[in-house]
């Protein structure tokens, strides 16, 4: 058995039936509309023009698999000013991905996720090696 540390979030897997409904991203990251959408109400319900920001993308060092993902609400022209790439839906919302978080997911797809059990973004990532039992973590 092993630590997965402080990892605080949780991940339900793509029935396999599912993944072949994502379109495939060839280069950079890919956001589907549903997970647009949401990107839209959050920003909304935390009172944040979708048009100033976006969801920031990060992978940091973190649980038994060595790898985990962080997403918050950041300000597109701050995103500009460190470097991140930034990916604009057609409908307007932006997702952001960490200038070195980039190298992780370069092919990967932001989706949204909601069953009922729990509801959240989860990235379809190609470069994923392994991942952590608990679903949590993952390496490339």
């Amino acid at each position: 058995m092993s630590d997965c540390g402080n990892v605080k979030k949780v991940f339900v897997p793509v029935p396999e039936k599912e993944k072949s409904t994502i379109s495939p991203v060839a280069s950079g990251f890919g956001v589907t509309d549903i997970a647009a959408e949401k990107i839209r109400h959050f920003c909304s319900v935390d009172s944040k023009s979708f048009e100033d920001y976006g969801l920031l993308v990060k992978v940091v060092k973190d649980g038994c698999s060595g790898n985990s993902y962080t997403m918050d609400l950041a300000l597109v022209s701050e995103a500009r000013d460190r470097g991140d790439k930034i990916f604009q839906h057609a409908n307007g919302a932006f997702a952001i991905v960490d200038k070195i978080s980039y190298f992780f997911v370069i092919g990967s797809q932001l989706d949204y996720v909601e069953s009922l059990l729990m509801s959240g973004f989860q990235i379809q990532n190609p470069n994923v090696k392994k991942s952590c039992s608990c679903g949590s973590s993952f390496a490339v």
